[in-house]
């Protein structure tokens, strides 16, 4: 399989890797034509027009003057996965609370219902019961007195 097509359809165009026993840095050009001609398996020599060699102190002078122009700050560097990850967590972490939060009004609203599960109707005629009950407890009281009196007046003749 040839290299070149597959390296054509990457969406970034250039990659730079250290090599840490010459201190050197190289950046190869992806899209470079001459890599077309190179296999999976073949190394790409140093010569290859696709390869730019930077010594240490260059890619340090280069950062330096990319910073010192701003082209750093307006650099994207990935696809923002890792802030993307974050915002999600805490999404998730948001959704979390929220369900907590509407649990606990369920739960309020279910103690509200069974507190008022009588209608006002029902209410009404709870007390309208209440106060017969104490009408009638009233009136026997009122004919027990009667009755005691009458008693009394009845034994004071004898």
């Amino acid at each position: 399989m040839v290299l070149g097509n597959t390296l054509q359809g990457r969406e970034e165009q250039y990659v730079a890797t250290k090599d840490s026993n010459t201190q050197t840095w190289r950046i190869l050009d992806t899209w470079h034509d001459s890599l077309k001609k190179i296999q999976v398996d073949d190394d790409i020599p140093d010569d290859n027009d696709a390869i730019t060699i930077l010594t240490e102190g260059a890619f340090i002078a280069l950062v330096k003057e990319a910073a010192r122009t701003g082209v750093l700050e307006n650099a994207n560097f990935g696809t923002g996965e890792a802030e993307l990850e974050s915002i999600i967590l805490n999404k998730d972490q948001e959704i979390l609370d929220l369900k907590d939060e509407l649990r606990d009004l369920k739960d309020e609203t279910s103690k509200i219902v069974r507190e008022n599960t009588h209608t006002e109707e029902y209410v009404l005629k709870e007390k309208a019961i209440n106060s017969g009950y104490e009408l009638k407890e009233k009136a026997m009281d009122n004919i027990l007195k009667l009755v005691s009196i009458q008693d009394v007046s009845n034994l004071s003749r004898e």
